[in-house]
């Protein structure tokens, strides 16, 4: 009788954790951005949110030799500084990969901003400085990406 119980139990166990993965949501990936320059790299990511809006954020400082995972469904751009933003165009040229750009905003200290796609509420919310600015932002999907000096 013990054993049958036992037996029991661990079939029902099973079979609960078993349904509980066949019907969970789509698991979680991640990208992986990594700094291969003798720099520090400042990263701003975007997304779409459940309203369908365009949020862009950032700052985050990425330091040489380290690595920033991010979810995979965010589109990033990279700069070094405000005059110096990082070349990923090569990113388009991977065969096989779809990667997606999309213009948005990019405000230079920390920020969120909503409605990052239209240039007109980026232009206009300067909040005492000029240099907003609509920038390339890239989705690579759940992949790493290394950022190096270009030639």
């Amino acid at each position: 009788m013990i054993k049958k119980s036992l037996g029991l139990g661990l079939l029902m166990t099973t079979g609960a954790a078993l349904g509980e993965f066949a019907f969970s949501p789509k698991m979680a990936q991640a990208s992986e951005l990594c700094n291969y320059r003798n720099e520090i790299v400042r990263v701003s990511g975007a997304y779409l949110n459940q309203d369908e809006v365009w949020v862009s954020k950032g700052w985050w400082l990425v330091e040489p030799g380290e690595c920033m995972v991010y979810p995979d469904d965010w589109y990033t751009y990279v700069e070094v500084d405000r005059a110096q933003t990082v070349e990923r165009t090569y990113l388009l040229n991977l065969e096989e990969e779809e990667v997606q750009t999309i213009q948005l905003c990019v405000l230079q200290d920390r920020y969120t901003f909503y409605n990052a796609e239209l240039f007109e509420a980026c232009d206009k919310h300067h909040y005492g400085f000029t240099d907003n600015s609509m920038q390339t932002f890239y989705l690579i999907g759940a992949r790493r990406e290394l950022i190096e000096y270009t030639q």
